[in-house]
């Protein structure tokens, strides 16, 4: 599919720009407008908050900062409100600590300038396939009946989920998906840390297993607490990780 033709997903959501820099703003605007994305750029929080007063359902890109209300504020604030809004952080701050404090605000996914425009397009549109109903809708009422249940883990279809053998959902930000992507794709054999950075989009020079380590620590923890399993991750001490899903362990879920 032609990443420059308008996708149907992109032409049924909003993308909230916020940006201080005018010329960037404007860019990244006329950028992803091109591409087929509805965009409305803003240059402070507080134009954001009015504009969401009338039309919450939105994705949103985010720079840190902003001159009234930093974006780490405005993304815990977004998301204490929404659990399912998409939030993409675009920021010049790109150390560990930084990026990670991000996430941990509640980010689905960091990117650090200068960002590849056709990177964020691909971001926003995984984003905005995680309601099928569209902007706007009702959310959907709670089955009667529960979902089948998967035979094992697996990876969703659309790739925004990893399913439990019971049938819960563990949602994945951006860097989780590539990680798992290239691990489902090689079950039962070895992964290399070196396979692992490059499903990331790292250079060679920029091969750190300390940061796949971190991704495949939070989602091991994120899986356990909303499941009650542990991953079927296998540890190669010196070389990378093994995918095993036929491996089930279970352990109690938090209170």
């Amino acid at each position: 599919m032609d990443p420059d033709l308008p996708q149907p997903e992109a032409l049924r959501y909003t993308v909230a720009l916020v940006e201080d820099e005018p010329v960037l703003r404007e860019e990244m605007a006329f950028q992803l407008r091109h591409m087929g994305f509805v965009v409305q750029a803003f240059a402070d929080s507080h134009a954001l908050y009015r504009y969401l007063a009338t039309r919450p359902s939105t994705v949103l890109v985010l720079d840190i900062g902003l001159p009234d209300e930093d974006g780490l504020s405005v993304c815990r604030h977004l998301r204490a409100h929404s659990a399912d809004v998409g939030i993409v952080m675009v920021t010049a701050l790109g150390q560990r600590d930084e990026r990670l404090a991000g996430l941990a605000a509640g980010a689905d996914a960091y990117l650090v300038k200068p960002v590849d425009i056709d990177e964020l397009a691909l971001v926003l549109r995984r984003l905005m396939r995680r309601d099928p109903q569209g902007p706007g809708s009702t959310p959907a009422p709670v089955p009667t009946l529960p979902a089948a249940p998967a035979a094992r883990w697996q990876l969703s279809d659309d790739g925004l989920s990893l399913i439990a053998p019971h049938g819960e959902r563990v949602s994945l930000t951006l860097n989780e998906y590539q990680l798992m992507a290239a691990l489902t794709s090689q079950t039962g054999s070895p992964c290399g840390t070196a396979e692992l950075c490059r499903a990331l989009g790292l250079q060679p020079e920029e091969w750190d297993r300390h940061r796949v380590d971190v991704i495949i620590s939070r989602l091991r923890a994120k899986a356990e607490r909303q499941t009650g399993q542990s991953l079927p991750l296998r540890t190669l001490r010196g070389h990378g990780y093994q995918w095993m899903p036929t491996e089930q362990r279970t352990r109690p879920l938090a209170g």
